[in-house]
């Protein structure tokens, strides 16, 4: 009995922001952003939309993909670090917007590694007989993490820029982060099937001891309260990187990971047709191309389009492949990531 991928489907907000569309906002350039992160226009949910309803969204292509229904599913696991609200996350939200039913329904919050941990969990559960069809989904709404205030205006069309100086401060500070992020989300129908030998090997880790490389320090329940003005004041609910560390440690920790499960699965990687690896930076994945000997052809990238969307870049990822045939019977994939915690790992995939 293996764990076949059987639909795939993809959501993304129809507002797209370029990278001189930000130039208007904050001090940057389209070359500054290109040449830092790769990325060249990203998508952003409406004021009111959230992760949920791209969820929702993704599932329902995947479901149609599958040519399954609601009834048809027996666990839904959903990875997002944007819910749209701390409690009580978005898996109930997504569960009953799809018709599912009292299936049990929970999130991963694993960041950019939630929707490998999550892949992993929905074949365990088939393997175990615990299910036999999983709604697996991976979204982000990551716009109302980002500081731009007025600014929205500005990039939505309704009103004419400059911005004020108190926003392009605001925008300025956050540049860092505020030039790589996107929103989106990608799903898949994974199924119990007697021809198919799906996942052949996987490996999950956590090191505590790099959970600050990116960290958000509020809000949260070792304070009181656990939200304040002064917190906000502070900026602790933004997040904060040790951006050399961790270009390095996803430098190594996913290309290792990569050739632990080929090991495991007691194949070479150079049998792996296509690495389908968590878009974070176009810079971190040359870097994990050169160590493992690949090419773009192997490892391919679409954050030039999208951004990075943290749980959402591997399933966006993966559908581009399966939209344009590049997955095919006996296809052997390898899906990795790395991010905050730090979670890492990879999962060994042979299609059947």
């Amino acid at each position: 009995m293996g764990t076949k991928i059987t639909g795939v489907g993809v959501a993304t907000p129809e507002h797209v922001v370029t990278n001189d569309d930000l130039a208007q906002i904050m001090d940057t350039t389209d070359e500054w952003i290109i040449k830092r992160t790769g990325v060249r226009q990203r998508h952003y949910v409406a004021a009111g939309q959230g992760s949920s309803d791209l969820a929702i969204e993704a599932c329902q292509a995947a479901l149609s993909d599958a040519n399954l229904d609601a009834e048809d599913i027996d666990l839904l696991l959903t990875a997002t670090m944007t819910p749209d609200e701390f409690a009580p996350g978005i898996a109930p939200t997504v569960q009953h917007g799809l018709g599912l039913g009292t299936i049990g329904a929970f999130d991963i919050r694993q960041q950019c590694s939630g929707f490998l941990y999550a892949l992993d969990a929905a074949d365990a559960a088939i393997a175990t007989g615990r299910a036999s069809t999983v709604l697996v989904v991976g979204a982000e709404a990551h716009a109302g993490y980002l500081p731009f205030g007025d600014s929205w205006r500005i990039l939505r069309g309704e009103i004419d820029g400059p911005p004020s100086a108190a926003d392009y401060e605001a925008t300025n500070a956050a540049r860092g982060y505020g030039v790589l992020f996107g929103d989106g989300a990608g799903a898949f129908v994974v199924q119990a099937s007697d021809d198919s030998p799906g996942v052949l090997s996987s490996s999950l880790h956590t090191d505590g001891a790099y959970a600050d490389l990116i960290r958000v320090r509020a809000a949260g329940f070792k304070s009181q309260p656990w939200l304040d003005a002064a917190q906000i004041e502070a900026g602790l609910h933004h997040p904060t990187f040790s951006g050399l560390e961790l270009f390095r440690q996803a430098s190594i920790r996913m290309p290792e990971s990569v050739r632990l499960v080929a090991e495991q699965a007691g194949v070479s990687v150079d049998d792996i047709d296509v690495v389908v690896a968590h878009q974070a930076n176009e810079r971190i994945l040359d870097a994990v191309r050169k160590e493992m000997g690949v090419d773009t052809q192997v490892l391919p990238s679409n954050i030039a389009t999208y951004g990075n969307t943290t749980a959402a870049t591997i399933p966006i990822m993966f559908g581009e492949l399966w939209a344009s045939g590049r997955i095919e019977p006996g296809s052997l994939v390898c899906f990795t990531a790395f991010g905050a915690g730090a979670h890492w790992g990879a999962l060994l995939y042979r299609h059947g």
